[in-house]
């Protein structure tokens, strides 16, 4: 499958960003919570945390609510600005990754 594609289990949210540089894992840029907006079925879900592994190339975001199995989930996410931003998804050069409307998200959280 498409690996790129977000995928989440329970309350992790995995981004892969695999056609950028390795992202900057410093936790000054990290990119606000309030970037993200993550949908499980149809209702907002807040990112309480969002932590970012460079060499992975992936960006996770902890949700507020665990997402149950079956549940259908959409992340979108904001680039503070046009320009590139201290806070934002960026790679190790400083080039922020671009915002991405509403994305469909593989729901991997088990049955009970």
């Amino acid at each position: 499958g498409d690996t790129t594609r977000p995928k989440v289990s329970g309350d992790q949210l995995v981004l892969s960003f695999s056609d950028t540089s390795n992202l900057d894992a410093d936790q000054a840029h990290k990119p606000a919570s309030g970037a993200f907006t993550v949908l499980v079925n149809g209702v907002a879900n807040a990112v309480t945390n969002v932590s970012v592994e460079a060499q992975a190339k992936t960006v996770t975001l902890t949700l507020s609510t665990a997402v149950t199995h079956g549940q259908t989930v959409t992340v979108a996410y904001a680039d503070p600005t046009t320009g590139n931003d201290t806070n934002a998804i960026q790679d190790t050069a400083g080039n922020d990754a671009a915002s991405f409307a509403a994305t469909a998200v593989t729901n991997n959280t088990p049955a009970p």
